[in-house]
Parts: C-alpha cells; structure tokens; sequence
C-alpha cells in the first residue's frame, strides 16, 4: 500500500523528510516542503519463515519423484498385468532409436520404474519378466523439461514372445504442475516463421502476450529482444530467460532500442525441440520470473540425413502497403534470400557422432517498422513548405504565427526568422535533396502545422552468415559428453534513426553471437544420475554512423566541445527530425556452468545442484551528442531566448548533451543452488516442492569508475561556491587509473567495488505444486495447482547510468532552458574536457543555488525484483490424443524498477513559505525544489518499489498428431494493473514520468503490455493421400500439407499525454485532462479504424491541465488516468502451403512451399500519437504488421 501526505497540508519549517522506499534524506534549511512515501511490504519475515517450513516439511515427505533439467526429459510409468495389478522386478530396457544408446531399470515393489537425464527424442521400451511376454514399446516422445509417463501392461507367456503394445504416453501432466509446452522439431519447420525466427512461436501458448511479428522487419526481427514486447502473465518484457542446450543464451544488457544483440535464433532446420514454460517451473529453473524458454538443438544419428533449403521473397509477391497505397507511392522493396543445409550422421556408429548446420541471409528491406534492427522508411508530417525557403518565402507562409508558448510572431516579411534556421532549411545533401524535405503532398483540409505530408523508403540491407557444430560421444553405456557450438555474424545497413527522420541519417549495426557448450551425463547407478554442463555466450555489437551533412558550426550554432559539433541532433516534435548518433560497441560475455544430480531413495527422487555465472558487460564509447528540440515550426524559426521573445521560455524547448569515458566495462557474478522433490502421496496425488537460493550480485565497474547521488547523503541548500555532497564513489576508484583526478571534497568513497548497499542480493525462492488425478480409475482427468517464488536478475542497462552520475549530462529544459539561443544553445564545458578523455571524471563544477544539473542516480537499495505466481487449473485428456486445459493464473510483482524526479517542486503557501517564496509560480520553481542545483526534472532516480498485480483465465484445447493433424488453440483474458505501467523503468525514467512524481497512487493503471483477450490457432494438417492413387496420379495428388498460425487480440492500454512547460511542480511530462461533461468512454472516436485515422481520440474531450499558480499560468497535473484507452487491435492469418515429393526413395523428399504472412491482407494499425498538444495527436500513420507478403521455399530432405 502507497500512501502520499497531502503537498499543501504535509510542509514543515527547518526540518524535512524525502523518503524514498525505507531510505530517508534529512533536509536540513529554510522552508522546504515535506513528503512522506510510505510502503507496506507484503514479504514479512514470519511469511519467509512459514514458506520456508512448508518447503522443508515437503521434502520430508516419503514418495517417488522424477527429474529433467533444462536440455533433457524423464520417463516413469509403471508395470501391471492384464488386471492392472502392479508388477514388480520386470526388467526394462530403454533404447534411443536414433543413436542406439541404452539404458536399464527393474521396476520396484510398486511397480514404477523410472529413466532421469534423457536427450530429447524418440526411444523404443522392452519389459520383459519370467512368465510374461516381452512387452515392445516404440515411438516415445522424449521432451524436453518433461517427464513422459508410460503404463506397461504385460501378458502372461514366455519370454521369447515379443507383444508390441500400442500405447501413448497420457497428454496431462501427472507428475509436475509446471505450465508450458514442448514445441517439436515438426512444427517449427512446419509453421510458417517471420525470417524464420524460432521465437515466433514462444506466443502460440495461453499466457503469453506479444504483437504480431512483422514481415518486414530487417535481418532476424525483434525476437528474443525487449523490443519484442514478449510479456508472460503480465511480467516485463526482460523477465524471459533464454538457454541454448542448457546455457544462459540471454541479453543482459537488454536495450530497449534494439542496440544490443538479444539471444542468438539458430535457424528452425538446426532446432530438435524447445519448451515454453510460462509458470510455476520448479527449483531447478531459475534467473528470470517469466518464460523459460529452452532450445534443444540437433544432435547426429546412426543414419546420415541432412537437408538443403532456399527460402525467397520479392516485392512483386506481395501486396502494397495501407498508407504507401493511400499516399501513391509504389510498393517498397522486400528482397531475401535465406539459404543453407544441415547435415549429420555418425563418425563411429553407436559411439560418435556429428550435426552440422549453415544459414545465409540476405535482404534489401524498404519497410521495416523498426521494433528491432532498423528502421527504413519515414513518415513525416509537415506545414506546407514548398521549394522556395527564403526568408520572404517563409514569413508570408508563417506570418503571425508564435511557437508553443507563446512570444514573438513572425513577422510577413521574414524579417525575425534565424538565419541557422534559413541555413538548415536550405541546406541539401550530397544527392541534392533538402535536409528537411519538401513535402510530397499537401492537404490544406488540414490543420496547418501537418498539411504538408511525405513518406520515404530506403531499403536498408541485412547479411548474416550463421553456422552449428554439435558433437556427441557415448564413451560408456553410463557416459556421455555433448559438444556445442553456433556461430553467426550479421551486418545490417539501416536507412534512418526512428520512424520520422529525414532521408539522409544511415549507419552500419554489426551484431554478431556465440554459443558453446560442453557437458557430461553419467549413471552412476540406476538410482543416481549427474549432469555437468560449461559454456559461453557472446554478443559483440557494434554501431557506426556516417559522417552527418552538417556540423553545429558549419550552420552557425556555437558548440562547446568537437564531439557534440560533429553530431548535430533536430527534433520538431511532431515533424521532422534530423539526429546522428554517436558510434559505440557494446561487447557482452557471459559465462556459465552447472551440475545437476538426481538420487533415488526409495519413494524419493530427490534433484539438487547449481550454478555459477560471470558476466561482462561493457560499453566503449564517449556518448557525445548535441540535440536540439522545438516543440513546433515557428518554434524552430524563430529559435530566441525567453528574453528575447518576451515569453517565459526559449523557442529552444530542450537542448544538450552528454559526456562519458569511453570504457564502462561491468562485471557482476550469479551463483545459484536449489533441492527439488516431486512426491507420489498415493497413486492419485502427486506433490512437488522445492527451494532455490541465488545471489544476484550488483556490478561494479572494473575501472572504479562507478558513481552514484544518493539522496540521503544530498545538502538541499547547497552553499554558494557549491558542494558535491550527495556523491559517492566505488572503493576501486583509482585502483587501475592512478592518474585519475582525487575525489573532490563532499565526495564519499565507499568501501565496497559496488556503489549500491547489497540489498536483496541474496534470494530464497520456495516453490510448491499439486497434481491431482479426479477418478480412480482413470489418469485423463487431472486438477493442478501450484505457487512459487521467483526472482528477476536486474537488467545491465540500469547500472550504466551509475557510471553518468559524475559525468557532465548537460540537458535544460522549459523554464531552466529559458537563455538558450540558436546561436548559443547548449552550456560550456569545464575546461578539463580538452585533456584525457579517461580523467573526464569529476571535471564538472559542484552543484549549488545557481546550476541547473542533471543526474543519474539508483536507489542505494536498490534490489532484484520478486514475483509470486500461483495457478489453478484443469487437464482434461477428453478423447483420444485431445487435451483441454483451462484454469486461473495470477501473479504479485514487488520491487520492479520504479523511476521517479524526486526533485518534484513543492507547493508553498503564506503559512509555509518556502526558501522566502510563499506562492507558486512557473519562475518560482527553482527556490521550490527540493534539492536547489537540479532541475525539477533532471534527477532521473530508479528504486525499486514498483508493483504489479496480473490475473488471467487461461484456456487451451491441443489435438496431438494424429491421422495428419495436429493443432493448438490458446485463448487468454487477462488484466495486468502496475504502478509503472510501461513495459521498462527506462520508458518512464526520470523527467519522462508522466505526472506526479510523488503519488504512486497516480501511476496505478493497466500496463501497456497487457492485451485484455487474445486468441491463437496454430495448426499443421497433412493432407491424406486418396486409396488407389498410385504413380503419376498419386505423385500429384498426394504429399499435401497446410499449416498456419491465426492471431487475434484486442489493443495494448495506452495513455494521453500532454507536454506541460507550465506545470506548477516543474515536471514537463504531464498528463491530458478530460474536459468538462466528458467520460472515459468519449475519449476514442467511434467508428471504423480507417475512417479515424487522423482523429483516433475525440479531442474535443480532453484539454491541458487545469491553471492553479497564481501567475495565472501555472497548472496542476492532468487527471488521464494510466493506460485508459486501448490503441488498434489486430487480426492476422499467416500460412504454409507446401508439397512433398519422394525421390528415388521415401529417404529424399523435394518439399515445395508457398508461405502468406497476412493471407487476407488486413490492415493493423501502429498506435497513434498520444500527446494532446502535438500537431500529429490522434494520428496514425504506420501499419504494425506488414500487408500480404509471399514467401516462396525449396528444401530437399535426405
């Protein structure tokens, strides 16, 4: 529970309190204002101590239990006769049909017999007992994560006599109340996969919420990558952990931006099989609360079989884009070519063998969207400019009008209108076009500042090359050793920085990955098996730009260090941008290696192991930008102080830049260990427990260059020559760099590498869960239940920014960028910075009344996040290979990255002043600060006090193949409510938080990852062959195959914002208001999504913030609440049609296909523009998923 003192009743003379989670600021001064943030946990410790004695009283449970780890599977079942009386002693014989490695078991006194620690695949069974037939059992799917259950039953007879018995393995799952499913090896190369990304699929089961992926993104696309927007039961978009063969395969940077290289995707040819598990996972699974998603890739068999493939796509296949239809222009460029093969078999058969597998990928794409690698085609709206851009030109177009907040009007002759603005508007590159474009289209029915509209597409080209090696050695029936490795190396050339920059902004991303594996499995007896397993991933990435058409000075902009001038940076809110970035590397390396051991003892089956992982996580560049933002055209024209426009603030909204050493390189170490049992109380119950322990440690910079404000530490009134309390420093400081300035005074050096106090380090993690089988006779009907909890390893992202705490981070806006001119916009840097980039830090002056500073900042108690997850549902096997499974899920999430400004502006009244001011103005703000040197918004503090509540009905029927069909249907109504509604702390950090920075309660809506109802059908149908239809006939009529998958559900929430350059607090980043006489229900625009596309909300209900100060100007906050609307839904149909042919033999199959991606070619829109004062809100003018594309594939089988 979060409660908020009231601003105007909570003020205190002298004495103040800032709290922040349990970490308090005593402020001591003059007229300050008080606010009390008070949190009521709901992890107690008498609660730690219950859960932790339900755990330990489980596992003293007397019963059987089964084990897998991440990359393999189990069998148990038991042995009866005809009568199903149990059997004990029988003699079991397990064999891999692939590879020919066996095993043995005798089922004991209860007739069970179980198989731990089993490489995926198909296995044949032997049970054999005197006096019985030998009972044959072939075709045992062995699944990844799961446990197979298969019942014997045995005839009476000899030995010699061998009866195969037609049975298959029950569909609910008896033995473990995990939820998630196992994708095979024929449904990824069946369904038809967007750049055939394997991580497509992770969102065909219940629980799952991702956009449909689009066609057109360029090289691999956003999956595996945050950008994917992949929430499982409400959680975050980087609480999925990724294992390749058992290794951490996960980003653990995770940038939102897609600048870093999510996991690696082997191509769908490579993969043998891989679970989703979206819940309730027990002990052995750990790192992240959501999905755990395990690949399984390829292993060599005793026969040699492989396969070449050639998969191709052409513009002239598909259909236009909505908006490239609607605006004249012709279909964009989409070009690929995927190419490759596998190949495996073995070296020494029944002993060694070999998998190997190679991917080409080119493309030319001219309409990737970039969700993840690129962007190559811009939409950009406009006023009416035309060609001729003198100043005469422009005052008759503009005459009369002044920027967003008021001031100077330009003047009919063009007389006041900057010349660096003429500059730019005349400034053409090298191919002779203009830097900001004339407009293709011009609509005078439309408001003035968008009449103007033009959309651009240039390809951008992606090359990838990718290539597997796996090996495995059976040394002894007991011993086994698996080796693996992939390789890839991509380029993409990307056409522009976001979706409506000028043409004219191109540069180079290299992301390239590396997995290997190594890992050893030994029997040591037929009650104890092990497992160890050791490797890596690697992800270098690396980003390069052009070199821009213009510097600052070139075009006359003062610039106070070389690098901001060479990276010029324009934003128009709402029309063009024109933005260079900085080029930088950002290199990770991940480390791992576990061991697993399974032990039988009498009823029990008891698993326990650990891991330990290394992270490095480095950023090597200097972060050097200069930007500019104008809120509107005239804004950008005009470009004058607020002195010399007679308004409160600049035509300069926001300008600045930011500076950092050139090396970040952070290290940090997970270790980990768990005890798991799975209990058989009786024949009908089966109980699972278990307890995990990690420690997830904080990084720490290995340069000793991390640095953090901490707001306990901070002086709210500095003195005049200013002070740096408030800052610390690593213990490592100078420990590499002794040239390194000294600390400056007021600087604290912790004895600590991390700058973070070390709280919540350490986890414990109980988990539960029941299967319960309804009738006594029966195992189809079953009832589950399960909780748990489980903790997220805090993204690297986050701990960047404790390395910009000292460094100079030079951004004004609003009011405290009131002096900036064109000429002049951005502030000057300390002289140190024309000297060793590496003694960069502590160069800036001491923050103190007159400074308006930026700083980065964690919660020093800061802490990993906690879910509790808890499910209940029902298994029903009600026909033959038919499963119905329908059941409630819900989660609580506590300590989520929560980014606040806590240098909000307090309210002051005659009774209260404050700092000597007594009302409450837009130039008051900075005596009404907190913490004076800082701007209201330019401290950016994450804590971790952020919260989530997720509940769900989740529902799914799955057909198992049989007589040539197969399919999956998932249906899930959901509703996630969080306190930071976005999808990552990095959307709402800082000044970026929309609203009061101080009520949590405000925050509180539906996040924008929930979709309320989604429905998905995945299928795959091999079409009979017709009796009788032999030769020529039977070649064409036969061989069919269709597949596809259906996708429908309803928007994401989003909210209405509203830029607030008056807000009394200070805070910009506001919230629209809902005008009087008007309703939640009136803020969409009824009607069909094409006919609103350029009005999608009513804005006639919604205006700024109520005025409050008592300058006549300054306003509350808006009342919009958060996530109070849904954007555009969507409905997509992809799907496969393919045609097989047997060559020779029924070992070499010719396989045609034909893939549609949007076979109905069905408009779905991106959302619109949601703030209220831009000249494009309620716009929408992308598609979220591409129009009908064709894919046309070649493979042959052998």
């Amino acid at each position: 529970m979060i409660a908020a003192v009231d601003l105007k009743t909570a003020q205190r003379d002298q004495v103040r309190l800032l709290s922040f989670g349990s970490r308090k600021l005593r402020m001591v001064g003059t007229h300050t204002q008080m606010v009390l943030l008070s949190k009521e946990g709901f992890v107690r410790g008498k609660l730690k101590i219950m859960s932790l004695g339900i755990v330990i009283l489980a596992l003293c449970t007397a019963a059987p239990g089964f084990s897998q780890t991440a990359s393999t599977g189990a069998l148990t079942g038991t042995t009866t006769d005809v009568t199903r009386a149990v059997i004990p002693g029988v003699e079991i014989t397990l064999t891999n049909e692939a590879t020919s490695e066996s095993r043995s078991a005798v089922s004991n006194e209860n007739g069970s017999y179980s198989f731990q620690l089993l490489a995926p695949g198909a296995y044949r069974l032997e049970a054999a007992l005197s006096g019985f037939k030998t009972a044959v059992v072939s075709g045992i799917r062995i699944s990844v994560t799961e446990t197979t259950r298969v019942v014997i039953q045995l005839e009476v007879g000899g030995l010699s006599e061998k009866v195969t018995v037609e049975t298959a393995p029950v569909m609910v799952q008896q033995e473990s109340s995990a939820l998630g499913r196992v994708v095979n090896e024929n449904v990824v190369a069946s369904l038809p996969l967007v750049n055939r990304n394997f991580t497509q699929i992770i969102g065909l089961s219940p629980g799952i919420t991702i956009d449909v992926t689009h066609a057109g993104e360029l090289g691999r696309g956003s999956g595996g990558m945050t950008t994917a927007r992949t929430s499982v039961n409400g959680g975050r978009a980087y609480d999925n952990n990724f294992m390749i063969d058992g290794i951490d395969a996960n980003d653990f940077q995770q940038s939102d931006a897609g600048n870093t290289g999510g996991t690696a995707v082997p191509n769908p040819d490579a993969i043998q099989e891989f679970k989703v598990q979206t819940g309730q996972v027990d002990a052995s699974f750990g790192r992240n609360a959501g999905a755990q998603v395990n690949i399984i890739t390829k292993s060599g068999t005793n026969d040699l079989h492989g396969s070449v493939f050639e998969f191709f796509r052409n513009e002239a296949l598909n259909a236009n884009d909505f908006f490239f239809n609607r605006n004249g222009l012709k279909k964009p460029v989409v070009r690929q070519n995927q190419y490759g093969g596998t190949i495996g078999g073995p070296l020494k058969r029944d002993k060694l063998f070999f998998f190997g597998s190679y991917q080409g990928t080119q493309q030319a794409i001219g309409i990737a969207a970039g969700k993840a690698r690129g962007i190559c085609n811009s939409t950009i709206f406009s006023p009416p400019l035309t060609d001729d851009r003198s100043a005469a030109a422009l005052g008759g177009l503009f005459a009369g009008q002044r920027g967003q907040n008021g001031g100077t009007a330009i003047l009919a002759d063009g007389s006041n209108i900057n010349p660096i603005a003429l500059r730019l508007l005349n400034l053409r590159l090298p191919n002779g076009n203009y830097l900001f474009p004339t407009p293709q289209t011009i609509d005078p029915s439309l408001p003035f500042a968008r009449q103007g509209f033009s959309a651009f597409t240039d390809p951008c080209t992606f090359d990838e090359k990718q290539l597997m090696a796996n090996a495995d050695y059976l040394q002894t029936d007991k011993s086994k050793f698996a080796f693996r490795y992939f390789f890839s190396n991509s380029l993409s050339k990307v056409s522009f920085t976001n979706n409506s920059a000028a043409p004219g902004t191109p540069y180079d991303l290299h992301v390239n990955a590396r997995v290997a594996s190594v890992s050893h499995s030994y029997v040591f007896s037929s009650r104890m098996f092990n497992e160890f397993r050791a490797g890596f991933f690697i992800v270098p990435w690396k980003q390069d730009f052009i070199k821009p058409p213009f510097t600052w000075t070139s075009v006359g902009v003062y610039s106070p260090y070389p690098m901001i001038d060479i990276r010029p940076g324009i934003t128009i809110t709402g029309s063009y941008q024109a933005s260079y970035g900085n080029d930088k590397e950002q290199p990770q390396r991940t480390f791992s290696g576990s061991d697993h051991l399974s032990y039988i003892y009498g009823k029990h089956n008891i698993r326990f192991g650990g891991g330990v992982t290394r992270y490095h996580d480095e950023v090597l560049d200097a972060w050097t930008s200069g930007t500019l933002t104008f809120q509107s055209f005239p804004d950008f024209l005009l470009g004058q102080s607020a002195a010399q426009n007679g308004s409160s603030f600049s035509n300069i909204f926001s300008s600045g830049y930011s500076v950092m050493p050139p090396d970040c390189m952070l290290r940090a170490w997970d270790f980990s260990s768990y005890i798991q049992d799975d209990m058989k109380l009786t024949s009908r119950f089966t109980f699972n427990a278990g307890l995990r322990f990690e420690r997830f440690s904080h990084p720490w910079d290995r340069l000793g260059d991390d640095t953090n404000f901490e707001l306990r530490r901070a002086n709210p009134n500095p003195p005049p020559e200013g002070t740096y309390q408030g800052y610390v420093a690593s213990s490592k400081y100078n420990y590499l760099s002794p040239n390194k300035p000294p600390l400056p005074p007021g600087v604290v050096q912790l004895d600590r590498v991390s700058v973070l106090d070390g709280n919540g380090e350490n986890t414990f993690a109980p988990r539960i869960g029941l299967a319960w089988q309804v009738l006594p006779n029966s195992s189809r009907l079953l009832v589950r239940a399960g909780y748990g909890w489980y903790y997220t390893r805090s993204v690297g992202l986050i701990y960047n920014y404790m390395g910009a705490t000292a460094r100079t981070n030079q951004n004004r806006s609003g009011q405290f960028n009131a002096a900036a001119t064109f000429e002049n916009p951005f502030q000057p840097l300390p002289p140190a910075y024309t000297t060793d980039r590496h003694t960069w830090i502590w160069t800036e002056p001491p923050y103190s009344p007159t400074t308006s500073y930026n700083v980065t900042m964690l919660a020093p108690d800061y802490r990993h996040a906690l879910t509790q997850q808890y499910s209940l549902n029902i298994q029903s096997e009600f026909a033959r290979n038919f499963l119905l499974e329908v059941g409630y899920v819900g989660s609580r999430a506590t300590h989520l990255d929560h980014g606040v400004s806590p240098n909000q502006a307090a309210l002051a009244n005659p009774p209260n002043p404050i700092r000597g001011v007594s009302s409450n103005t837009v130039a008051n703000i900075p005596q009404r600060v907190v913490i004076q040197g800082f701007q209201p918004t330019g401290m950016s503090y994450v804590d971790s006090n952020g919260s989530l509540w997720y509940n769900s009905l989740q529902g799914s029927i799955t057909r198992r193949m049989s007589h040539g069909i197969q399919f999956l249907g998932s249906y899930t109504w959901s509703k996630t409510l969080s306190t930071d509604a976005a999808k990552d702390y990095r959307s709402g950090r800082g000044g970026t938080t929309p609203g009061d920075q101080l009520d949590m309660r405000q925050r509180y809506g539906r996040s924008e990852l929930s979709r309320p109802h989604r429905f998905v059908f995945s299928y795959v149908y091999e079409v009979p062959n017709i009796a009788g239809q032999n030769g020529f006939a039977g070649k064409v009529v036969g061989g069919w195959s269709v597949s596809g998958v259906a996708t429908f559900q309803t928007g994401s929430p989003t909210s209405l914002l509203y830029t607030n350059a008056t807000n009394v607090t200070g805070i910009t980043s506001d919230r629209a208001q809902i005008a009087p006489g008007c309703t939640h229900a009136d803020l969409v625009t009824p009607g069909r999504m094409q006919d609103k596309l350029n009005n999608y909300f009513n804005r006639q209900c919604l205006t700024a913030p109520p005025v409050v100060g008592a300058d006549g100007r300054a306003t509350a906050f808006g009342n919009t609440g958060v996530g109070i609307v849904l954007g555009p839904a969507q409905q997509n149909i992809d799907i496969s049609i393919a045609k097989k042919l047997a060559l020779f033999s029924e070992s070499k199959i010719l396989e045609f296909r034909a893939e549609f991606f949007n076979l109905f070619n069905t408009p779905q829109f991106s959302g619109p523009d949601t703030t209220l004062n831009s000249s494009t809100f309620g716009v929408i003018s992308t598609t979220s998923v591409n129009p009908r594309f064709m894919q046309l594939a070649m493979k042959l089988s052998f």
